[in-house]
C-alpha cells in the first residue's frame, strides 16, 4: 500500500482557498469563552486517566487562573486558540490535544512570510528549503534564518513547541511542522502588521540583514492555483517497502506506517522468502519514519524475528467517563457491529478504572520461517506511537541492536483518545482515555526508547551499513 504526498502547492491550495472572513473575524464573548474553557478543563479531568503525569495539578491550576485572567470582554478564535493552547500542550501527551484551526484563524488580509521552511531542535533551526515563487528569492535556498522582525529563530521554535501536544520537544516540534506550513505558523502566533519582514540569515557563513515583501493569501492562492495546473511530480511514499543488498548480504525493510493488515501480511511473505533465497545474513528495519498506526502490524514483523514468544505491552489502564460512552454511544447508533465497546462501558461508573493485564504472548514463527542473523533497528523522534511500540519490545527482547534517535513517543504513554469539540468556538479537542506500559516498564519511564548506538537519524542508515561493511571485511 502507498499514500500519495503531492507537493506543498495542492494542499495549501485547498486550504486557502476556502478561508471565511466572516468566521476569522468573528468575536466570542466573555461569557462564551469561559464556558468553553470550563468545558475544556472538566473534560480533561474527567476522561484522562491522569493529566497530571508531567505537570503538577497545582502549576496546571496556575496557569487556568492565569489564561482566564486574559479572557477579555470578547476575543476572536485565534486570540482563545493562543492562550488555550500552550495550556492543553503543557500535558506533554501527544493524544491529548487541541487541533489546530487551520483556515478559521486566517484571515485574507494576513501577511504571510514568503518562503518554504525546515525547522529543527537544534541549530540551524531555521533553514529555507524552497522558494514559493520565482518573484520571491532574494534569499537563497539553504540560508539559514537567524531572526524574523528582531525574533530569534529560537524563540519561534519554542513558540511552535510550546503550542503543540507531545512528549518529547523533538515530536511536538515535527507535529507542529508537519501537519501545518511554517507561514501559517508564523501568522496563527505572531501578528505582523506591515507587508514586509526584516529577516537576518546566514550563507556561506555571512550573516546578512534583508527587507522582503510579505506574501497575501490571495497572492499565495494565486500561485498555488498556478503550481497545481503544471504540476505533474509526485512523491510517492510507500507504507512499506523491501530492498535487497546482495553484495553484502544484506536486506533493508522500510517501514513507515501501520497500516492495512493483510497487504501487510502478503508483504511480509514475501520479503521473508526473498530474504532465505539470497541467504541474506543482515537485516535492517527502518521505522524512523513511522508514526505508527495498527499495532498488530507489529507483531506481524516481530513473528518473523523473534527468537522467544513475546508481547508488546505490560497493561492498560482505562479509565470510563460520560464523554467516552457518548462517544461509543454514538458509534454504536452509526453501525449495530460497533457496539461492543459502548455495550461494556455503558454501566460503569464515570471515574472508575479498570486494570487489564497483557498476560497473553505471540508465539514466533518456525524456525525455517523465521530470520537468523544480526538485525538492526533503525529510530528516530518521529518514531511514535505503535511504532514506538515496537521498537520496545525490539529492545527488550534483545532481538537486535537499536541505531538513531531516541523515539519521539514514550515507553509509558496514554492513548485510544475520545474526539470532542468545545461548543462555542468549536475548537477540535481529543483526549486520551488509556495508559499503556509496554512490556518491561514501570511508571517511572517517562521517556522514549534509547537507542544502544545514538547518531542523528539521517546518518543510521549510513552507519548501519559501513558497520556490516566492516564486519565483512
Amino acid at each position: 500500500m502507498t499514500s500519495i504526498k503531492i507537493l506543498f502547492a495542492i494542499p495549501l491550495l485547498l486550504l486557502l482557498s476556502t478561508i471565511n472572513a466572516q468566521l476569522t473575524s468573528t468575536k466570542f464573548s466573555k461569557k462564551e469563552l469561559n464556558e468553553d474553557f470550563s468545558f475544556l478543563i472538566s473534560s480533561i479531568e474527567g476522561t484522562h486517566p491522569n493529566p497530571y503525569t508531567v505537570i503538577s495539578k497545582a502549576k496546571f491550576e496556575k496557569q487556568v487562573k492565569k489564561v482566564k485572567e486574559n479572557f477579555k470582554d470578547s476575543l476572536t478564535l485565534k486570540e482563545y486558540y493562543r492562550l488555550v493552547s500552550p495550556l492543553v500542550a503543557s500535558l506533554q501527551d501527544g493524544h491529548t490535544r487541541l487541533l489546530f484551526p487551520g483556515k478559521k484563524i486566517l484571515n485574507q488580509d494576513d501577511y504571510l512570510f514568503p518562503f518554504i521552511v525546515k525547522s529543527s531542535i537544534d541549530e540551524p533551526y531555521l533553514k529555507i528549503t524552497e522558494h514559493i515563487d520565482s518573484a520571491y528569492n532574494k534569499i537563497p535556498v539553504g540560508a539559514e534564518i537567524l531572526s524574523i522582525n528582531k525574533l530569534s529563530s529560537k524563540n519561534i521554535i519554542h513558540k511552535i513547541i510550546e503550542n503543540t501536544s507531545g512528549e518529547s520537544n523533538s515530536y511536538r516540534l515535527k507535529m507542529g511542522t508537519d501537519f501545518s506550513m511554517f507561514s501559517i505558523l508564523l501568522s496563527a502566533y505572531y501578528d505582523f502588521n506591515q507587508n514586509d519582514f526584516d529577516i537576518v540569515y546566514r550563507y556561506n557563513g555571512k550573516a546578512s540583514l534583508i527587507k522582503v515583501d510579505a506574501i497575501t493569501i490571495p497572492e499565495m492562492n494565486e500561485i498555488f492555483k498556478k503550481k497545481a495546473n503544471t504540476q505533474t511530480k509526485k512523491e510517492e511514499v510507500k507504507d512499506y517497502d523491501f530492498h535487497l543488498k546482495p553484495e553484502i548480504k544484506t536486506a533493508i525493510i522500510t517501514f513507515n506506517y501501520m497500516t492495512d493488515q493483510k497487504n501487510f501480511q502478503e508483504f511480509l511473505k514475501d520479503s521473508f522468502l526473498k530474504i532465505k533465497e539470497n541467504n541474506i545474513e543482515n537485516l535492517i528495519i527502518d521505522i524512523r519514519e513511522n508514526g505508527g498506526g495498527n499495532s498488530a502490524l507489529g507483531n506481524d514483523l516481530l513473528q518473523y524475528i523473534s527468537p522467544v514468544s513475546f508481547s508488546q505491552y505490560k497493561e492498560t489502564v482505562i479509565k470510563y467517563s460520560q464523554l467516552q460512552k457518548d462517544f461509543y454511544k454514538l458509534y454504536c447508533e452509526k453501525d449495530s457491529n460497533n457496539c461492543n465497546t459502548y455495550n461494556y462501558i455503558k454501566n460503569k461508573s464515570n471515574g472508575t478504572f479498570d486494570t487489564i493485564a497483557d498476560i497473553s504472548t505471540t508465539t514466533p514463527n518456525p524456525i525455517n520461517n523465521r530470520f537468523i542473523g544480526d538485525i538492526y533497528l533503525l529510530t528516530s523522534t518521529k518514531t511514535y506511537s505503535s511504532a514506538m511500540n515496537f521498537a520496545q519490545t525490539f529492545k527488550h527482547y534483545k532481538i537486535g541492536e537499536i541505531i538513531g534517535e531516541e523515539t519521539g513517543g514514550w515507553i509509558v504513554s496514554y492513548g485510544d483518545y475520545i474526539p470532542t469539540e468545545l461548543p462555542n468556538t468549536k475548537l477540535k479537542l481529543n483526549i486520551s482515555t488509556k495508559k499503556f506500559y509496554t512490556i518491561g516498564t514501570t511508571n517511572k519511564d517517562l521517556h522514549g526508547v534509547i537507542p544502544d548506538e545514538k547518531v542523528p537519524a539521517k546518518d543510521a542508515l549510513t552507519n548501519v551499513l559501513n558497520k556490516i561493511k566492516n564486519k565483512k571485511s
